[in-house]
């Protein structure tokens, strides 16, 4: 994105700033132990990212991890490792040069609902038809493999209709990103980007949580089939 390359980005800004999210995501008990991770763009080349490893509702500022966004450039050995998920980050702001904060966490909902092989229809919710009316579900991978990367962001680039700003992970959660609005500053437009992504988040667990409890209750009434749409 190119306000990127206006005023310097903020960096000590953007650490508590994914610390906070960090703890957001544990307050909401979208994430446990060490599940999940974090970024956002610091330069056209530079991500901050949470570490492997670590419960990601406990970070202090200087636990995240400085990585490029090239693979081939190797990591310093001092500093945090990124976590094992930092292929997926960078092939999707590869892909999707708009996005300046990516969010993923194991929400629990979605991954029960993948693990019986079902999905829900972002559709079905006045919010989730607005907010995410594409969601789609990306086959299970290896986590931090290349080909489940290569996979999630060619989902997060598709041009057919509107891009996507979430999808769901096959028994592994969901990712969410987000764009930099306009701001006052690039740093807060990137730090809203990131709140909006944990947003989002949110919303794909509760659209998660609402499916299946709406498959029980049919399923309990003696009703067959998947729930309607809103436009069904």
């Amino acid at each position: 994105m190119s306000r990127l390359t206006d005023p310097p980005l903020d960096e000590a800004v953007l650490r508590a700033a994914i610390c906070a999210a960090g703890r957001r995501l544990g307050s909401r008990g979208l994430i446990s132990a060490g599940e999940g991770n974090l970024s956002v763009r610091l330069s056209a080349t530079t991500l901050l990212a949470t570490p492997t490893g670590r419960r990601k509702d406990e970070l202090e500022p200087d636990d995240l991890a400085l990585v490029n966004l090239d693979p081939a450039v190797g990591q310093s050995s001092e500093g945090p490792r990124p976590s094992s998920d930092i292929a997926i980050h960078r092939a999707i702001y590869r892909a999707r040069p708009d996005v300046v904060a990516v969010a993923h966490a194991h929400l629990p909902a979605s991954m029960a609902l993948t693990l019986a092989g079902l999905a829900p229809d972002p559709l079905a919710l006045p919010e989730t038809a607005h907010h995410l009316p594409v969601l789609p579900v990306i086959p299970y991978g290896a986590m931090g493999s290349d080909a489940l990367a290569a996979r999630i962001s060619q989902a997060f680039a598709t041009l057919d209709g509107p891009a996507p700003v979430a999808v769901l992970l096959e028994r592994h959660g969901a990712i969410a990103v987000g764009s930099a609005p306009a701001g006052p500053s690039v740093t807060e437009s990137v730090e809203r980007a990131l709140v909006t992504a944990g947003d989002r988040l949110e919303l794909v667990e509760v659209l998660c949580r609402v499916w299946r409890d709406a498959l029980l209750l049919r399923a309990a009434t003696g009703q067959s089939g998947p729930p309607a749409s809103i436009a069904g």
